[in-house]
């Protein structure tokens, strides 16, 4: 198994890509830290994962409450030992036009997609570096984040690309990888889909992705084989970045 022994904190593991990434994080040996703010999505997939003989635990955590951040990477450490691997996969998205886009539509999609990773980053990072130990930060950024960008999601995504590649400089002395996923259109509910709906889009392939298409990835980056492999994202986005 790939991950056999690991720990690894996975934020925004309830659905779609967070859960697909726990899923096969899971059948690899990993022993998971489930983190999110549905208490009872998170009680199921625990629940699925222990079925098939997988270990894994939940801690129910908002990103967006940054002043939990250190508190919560303790927290998490308690149940299978301090994590190795860190996913930062929880986000939001908006569906407004720019003229429309509120206050209210900007706060809750930047506090949770650009502030929430960047203070998840700060806690992981320094809960290694006490701790003495090397590890690895993936971030779920997005093509978006390679995109013009009028959003508040396009732009929080630019924020999370910019982030992960400055702190991969800053860290990887510190025997610590920070790397990121920018997937395209992802066949999720956030997307707006559901089984039964249309799964074409207009990429190199003609469908959105599979969430387990992305969880393959990171399962990749979460493995030293890609040791060299940090800072800049790994697109999955059926060549939209082209």
């Amino acid at each position: 198994m790939k991950l056999e022994g690991k720990t690894v904190l996975i934020t925004g593991a309830g659905r779609g890509i967070g859960k697909a990434i726990a899923l096969m994080f899971a059948e690899e040996g990993a022993k998971l830290v489930l983190a999110g703010r549905n208490e009872k999505t998170l009680n199921e997939l625990r629940d699925s994962i222990g079925a098939f003989g997988g270990s894994a635990e939940v801690l129910v955590w908002d990103v967006s409450q940054v002043k939990d951040a250190d508190r919560k990477i303790k927290e998490a450490a308690g149940f299978f030992g301090s994590p190795e691997i860190f996913v930062n996969n929880a986000g939001l998205i908006d569906h407004a036009e720019f003229l429309h886009v509120t206050e209210e539509d900007w706060d809750p999609v930047l506090d949770t997609n650009l502030k929430g990773c960047y203070f998840c980053c700060q806690a992981e990072i320094n809960h290694l570096r006490e701790n003495g130990l090397h590890g690895r930060i993936i971030n779920i950024a997005s093509e978006t984040g390679y995109q013009p960008a009028p959003l508040p999601y396009s732009i929080s995504k630019w924020g999370v690309v910019g982030l992960s590649m400055g702190l991969a400089k800053q860290v990887y002395r510190y025997g610590i990888s920070v790397s990121s996923i920018a997937p395209g259109p992802v066949l999720t509910d956030m997307m707006g889909w559901a089984p039964g709906k249309d799964e074409s889009f207009p990429n190199a392939f003609g469908t959105m992705a599979r969430p387990e298409e992305v969880a393959e990835v990171a399962l990749f980056l979460a493995t030293s084989k890609t040791d060299r492999v940090i800072g800049r994202p790994v697109f999955v986005s059926g060549g939209l970045d082209w």
